[in-house]
């Protein structure tokens, strides 16, 4: 039997991260043709980012370490609730998806400053994109690790279930 993919996948990242990526692009294109300076980009970008990545590997560990039973590293007060859980998941698979579309975003604010990269002040801006992309990817890759880390653990009982439920030619009614 094939296992149905859980969350978000690699291709739907892939997916966001391609059309983030032409859509910024076009966008500054069109922007910039307009007679408009390219949008500064601040280092200031980085705290939300590494904060964002921390705090939901640390969500993500505590649940993957409540779900093995190896909760005993974490303290009581931080074992997380049912409905903690569940906000850490959708927080991870949200920053899969969202990390996905900034490298994007990032990524053709840095492509658009390639043509000029031998001025000083369109090198900054490079630079400040491609960290900022390279931030963005850790995002995407804490929300990846954070949804892995917050999968249960296969259940056997759950297999067979399925497997009776799809022997029955589809009839809700014996």
């Amino acid at each position: 039997m094939k296992r149905e993919p859980d969350g978000i996948t690699v291709t739907a990242a892939v997916f966001a991260f391609i059309t983030s990526a032409i859509l910024s692009w076009v966008g500054l294109l069109v922007w910039r043709s307009s007679g408009r300076e390219y949008p500064q980009l601040p280092w200031l970008t980085l705290i939300p980012l590494g904060l964002y990545v921390v705090l939901v590997l640390y969500a993500a560990f505590t649940v993957r370490q409540y779900v093995q039973g190896t909760s005993a590293l974490v303290p009581t007060s931080f074992q997380p609730t049912p409905q903690q859980a569940r906000g850490t998941l959708v927080a991870a698979q949200a920053g899969a998806l969202g990390g996905a579309m900034l490298v994007g975003f990032y990524g053709a604010n840095a492509v658009v400053h390639l043509g000029a990269i031998d001025v000083e002040s369109v090198r900054g801006l490079f630079i400040r994109a491609a960290v900022c992309a390279a931030a963005s990817a850790l995002v995407a890759l804490a929300g990846f690790a954070g949804q892995w880390m917050c999968r249960l653990p296969e259940d056997p009982d759950r297999d067979d279930a399925r497997r009776r439920s799809s022997d029955d030619d589809g009839m809700a009614y014996g």
